[in-house]
């Protein structure tokens, strides 16, 4: 009796704990709304909060940077700011994790100067000189003891030697956590940290914001 008794406490301690949190940013499609509907985007985490966007009935590929306190609202960007739409109506999508090598793509980007960069397979980048193409990425890997930061090595190789003086590098840490880019009220859930190693031996430190390529 004393066992099953302890069996019993432990099963309702076990359904005590706190599912596993949804990790953020993820893409989402919209679900469960009208065709002839549209699923707004609020100022605030509420109901009765302005509206300042809607998304499509049928829309997918909608990133999602967090969610609120309730888990009830995810915030998402709309136009120019970011809002917040109700998660009820919003599925997960299928995705890679865009922490590891071949996984989600991303988008990335910094001002004062502009630069941006895509990181899928490869690493394409654009400066106020024009794009740096060529770039092979090499390595694509989360951070030991830290699920919400990774990092990446990426080299460019214009005769496409391996080891040649003047050989450009890329090599960048991505942290899962708010970012803004100071020019408007958007937000992302992805900041990059990265190093820019020209050919011609000059060091670029950039700082800027990521989001998930749908």
């Amino acid at each position: 009796m004393r066992g099953r008794h302890a069996a019993a406490l432990l099963w309702l301690a076990l359904l005590a704990l706190p599912a596993a949190a949804q990790e953020y940013p993820a893409l989402h499609s919209v679900t469960g709304v009208a065709a002839d509907d549209v699923l707004n985007i609020r100022s605030t985490p509420s109901a009765s909060a302005e509206v300042i966007g809607t998304l499509a009935p049928d829309q997918t590929g909608v990133e999602v940077i967090l969610a609120d306190e309730s888990g009830k609202w995810g915030q998402v960007n709309s136009g120019e700011q970011s809002g917040w739409a109700a998660l009820r109506y919003l599925s997960l999508q299928p995705q890679n994790d865009w922490r590891m090598m071949h996984g989600q793509a991303l988008d990335c980007f910094g001002t004062e100067p502009f630069w941006s960069l895509t990181l899928d397979d490869t690493a394409r980048m654009t400066t106020p000189e024009g794009p740096v193409t060529g770039f092979t990425l090499l390595a694509r890997q989360r951070a030991a003891g830290h699920s919400g930061k990774s990092g990446f090595h990426a080299v460019h190789h214009p005769s496409n030697e391996t080891s040649v003086p003047g050989t450009a590098s890329l090599s960048g840490t991505l942290t899962s956590q708010h970012c803004t880019d100071g020019m408007s009220d958007r937000s992302y859930g992805i900041s990059i940290d990265l190093l820019h190693l020209r050919g011609t031996g000059q060091l670029d430190v950039l700082t800027g914001c990521c989001s998930l390529v749908p």
